[in-house]
């Protein structure tokens, strides 16, 4: 009897495939100027690809079992929907920049789960929006895309 894969396999090759290719997108990135504190624009996605490395490494040694059906059910049309909402954020950042795509991002992907009103998405968009804005741009000092829009307004 053939002994059961481990689905744990596949998942840690996703998740290293998606992280390859997040490393791969750094060497596109404007550069900056030497001499800015801080992390740089491509260091920190360099960092958290190297993250994903490590623990995908770490989930693919850890013994999975098959899940049954009422565990893993098939993918509904939200799941796909929230699945492009992601593909489609890292060309809306290139466009708008981090600063708008991040709200319009969790707006959209909120409007999608569903069932919390618009009011609250838009004012927790906001507000996770300026919080990781105090902790990468003031704490941190990073420098973030600015996009296309930003480029334009001199940013």
């Amino acid at each position: 009897m053939r002994a059961a894969r481990n689905p744990n396999h596949a998942i840690a090759a996703a998740v290293a495939a998606v992280a390859a290719a997040a490393f791969a997108g750094t060497f596109w990135f404007d550069p900056v100027p030497e001499g800015l504190p801080g992390l740089g624009a491509v260091d920190f996605p360099r960092l958290v690809c190297v993250l994903l490395f490590l623990l995908a490494g770490l989930l693919a040694l850890k013994q999975g079992s098959r899940p049954s059906e009422e565990e893993a059910p098939p993918l509904d049309r939200g799941a796909w929907l929230i699945f492009g909402a992601c593909l489609v954020f890292l060309p809306a950042m290139e466009v708008l920049g981090i600063w708008g795509a991040i709200p319009i991002f969790l707006v959209a992907t909120g409007l999608i789960w569903g069932e919390v009103p618009l009011r609250t998405l838009v004012l927790n968009a906001i507000g996770l929006t300026v919080a990781l804005w105090v902790v990468f741009v003031r704490i941190f000092q990073l420098t973030l895309p600015s996009g296309w829009l930003g480029a334009m307004l001199g940013r």
